[in-house]
């Protein structure tokens, strides 16, 4: 294998893979954002709209990548919920595009909201049953990559953070910066999830494609905790102050898409196929330099 396809390169995500990945490979990587890399010969970055396929796909088919990284899409849950159109086109229109092209293997990125969050963490066999509809896109692409014949790995994820060139704060990022700027946060106790760090992730999704794996595969990190928790451990880590962190409930916020409250992801499959250790979050916390 010698040809990769990572879409979405500029975003947190996609610039771990390409790191990673640029010494071994040649990496053809399309984004709307900014090229946020260094030149390197090994590295073609198109700044497209992945919207409008038909501009990218003669890009795609003549660089011919054996292997797509699909890290392209929107996180962004309450967003989902007022633009559906575009929800739907960037999350399940995107993936029924890439398995047009003649890529081998594709590696599509999906969720926990998935479920319900009325009993997590979730193994990969568990009942789907998305609440909101950023859930319901990420489902349906699941569906339609499963049911393409393709060779694939659906890995599913949450709460990814970490740091990276010119990207959106993520919601550890975004809680650092919060804090380092004396603002009193108001987070959540009933909200529950494994939170994973991007380069954790990429360096165990990279594995899972270059074994003979096929499905779907749940990888997160090792704690299982509330998001009230993961905003007191990461203060305590970066010597901040907590008593500026104060307890809410999901229903006091208000929010505009409907939140799981266990989510989270089993992840016993994942320890069992990979040698890549799924990090602790206090370890993986050490990961961002601030």
């Amino acid at each position: 294998m010698k040809k990769i396809l990572i879409t979405g390169g500029g975003g947190l995500l996609g610039q771990h893979f390409v790191d990673k990945l640029i010494d071994e490979f040649n990496i053809l990587t399309i984004d709307i954002a900014v090229n946020p890399f260094d030149p390197h010969q090994n590295l073609e970055y198109i700044k497209k709209d992945l919207t409008k396929f038909d501009t990218v796909k003669p890009v795609i088919d003549d660089f011919a990548p054996e292997l797509v990284f699909n890290c392209a899409g929107t996180t962004d849950v309450d967003a989902c919920e007022q633009n559906r159109k575009q929800a739907y086109t960037l999350n399940v229109g995107l993936v029924e595009n890439l398995l047009t092209t003649k890529a081998e293997k594709l590696i599509h990125f999906s969720s926990d909201y998935v479920f319900n969050g009325e009993n997590g963490p979730y193994a990969e066999e568990d009942p789907t049953g998305p609440i909101n509809y950023h859930g319901e896109t990420k489902l349906k692409s699941e569906t339609v990559l499963a049911e393409s014949g393709r060779e694939h790995i659906i890995i599913r994820t949450n709460v990814l953070f970490g740091t990276g060139r010119n990207i959106r704060h993520n919601f550890i990022t975004g809680l650092i910066d919060n804090l380092q700027k004396g603002k009193k946060l108001h987070i959540v106790t009933d909200q529950f999830n494994n939170p994973i760090h991007a380069g954790n992730l990429a360096e165990a999704a990279i594995e899972a494609a270059r074994s003979d794996f096929n499905g779907i595969l749940h990888v997160g990190g090792a704690d299982y905790l509330s998001r009230y928790e993961i905003a007191l451990k990461t203060a305590k880590h970066f010597n901040l102050d907590q008593g500026l962190i104060r307890p809410t409930t999901t229903k006091k916020l208000n929010q505009k898409a409907k939140r799981p409250p266990k989510g989270g992801l089993k992840i016993d499959k994942a320890r069992k196929i990979l040698k890549t250790r799924l990090l602790p979050f206090d370890e993986a916390l050490s990961m961002i330099k601030i």
